[in-house]
This record gives structure tokens, C-alpha cells and sequence, in this order.
């Protein structure tokens, strides 16, 4: 015949710092509930995700008219190479080259710009669940959004070209 074991006694953890300074100044503090949280808000969350949106939706846009204006231009281009010559371009191509130039500048910067914002801020809001979904979304979409600028800009390029033959 064998007998069991009396069950093990509950376990205190050992009081922490805080614990000893509370309870030297007179302040007993409520014991821990680990079922009840105070809400959090998802603002950073949802921040992050409209910033890497914004910067997806925008640089898209101003790549694909950036795209079209290559059409214009397009015809000065060097068929063995596919270089524009700038001395050889008349003084309307110059400038429509200068905007697609600038338009393409700008819209990867915008993109850069906002997407690297969702991008941190996403995994900032990951990290302290303060919108973890909102912010997993925001990083997915700042990583994969130059894919969509580019593309924007392919499409740009050849609609504008497509268009003017």
C-alpha cells in the first residue's frame, strides 16, 4: 500500500523591489489579474496602415502619369540603345522629359517616404499589440507596394505609348 503525496503548497513569488518600496510607504497594490487588461487602441495600428497605403496609392498614380508622359518622348529615343540623347531633343520634348524625370522622382519618393513610415510604425504597433492586425496589413503593403509603383509606371509607359501609334 502506497501513499500519495500531500499536494504542493501554492507559490508566492518573492516580492519584487516595487512590492518592498509599496509596502514600506503604507500603499498596498491590488494583486495582479491577468484576465483583466485596460483596452488598447489600434490608432497606431490603423496610423501605419493608412501611411503605407497612402504611399502606395499616390506613388502609383503619379508613376503611371509619369508613364503616359513617356510617350511624348519616346520617339527621340536611340532604337539601338533605347537612350534619349538630351542635346538631340526639341525644346518641348526637353521639357517633357524634365517631367518625367521629376514625376518619376517624386513618385518613388512619396512611396519611400510613407512606406517606410506604415513599415515602422506597422511593426512598432506589432509589436506592443496596439493594432497588430492593422499593423502586419501596413507592413505587407509597404514591402510589397514598390512592386505596385513599378508596375504602375510599366503600365503608364506602355498605355502612353500604346496610345500615340
Amino acid at each position: 500500500m502506497s501513499t500519495t503525496p500531500p499536494p504542493p503548497e501554492p507559490y508566492d513569488p518573492p516580492p519584487t523591489r516595487n512590492d518592498a518600496h509599496a509596502a514600506a510607504a503604507g500603499y498596498n497594490a491590488p494583486p495582479f489579474a491577468p484576465g483583466h487588461r485596460a483596452p488598447v487602441s489600434k490608432k497606431l495600428g490603423i496610423i501605419a496602415f493608412v501611411a503605407a497605403l497612402l504611399g502606395v496609392v499616390i506613388g502609383a498614380i503619379l508613376a503611371f502619369v509619369a508613364g503616359l508622359q513617356t510617350a511624348e518622348i519616346a520617339q527621340y529615343a536611340d532604337t539601338s540603345t533605347g537612350q534619349l540623347d538630351p542635346n538631340t531633343l526639341p525644346p518641348g520634348a526637353e521639357q517633357t522629359a524634365i517631367a518625367v524625370a521629376g514625376l518619376s522622382v517624386a513618385a518613388f519618393a512619396v512611396y519611400g517616404i510613407l512606406g517606410l513610415w506604415g513599415f515602422i510604425q506597422g511593426i512598432v504597433a506589432a509589436i506592443k499589440n496596439r493594432g497588430r492586425g492593422w499593423g502586419i496589413a501596413a507592413i505587407v503593403i509597404a514591402v510589397l507596394g514598390g512592386i505596385v509603383v513599378i508596375t504602375a509606371l510599366g503600365v503608364g509607359a506602355a498605355a502612353g505609348v500604346g496610345s500615340t501609334m
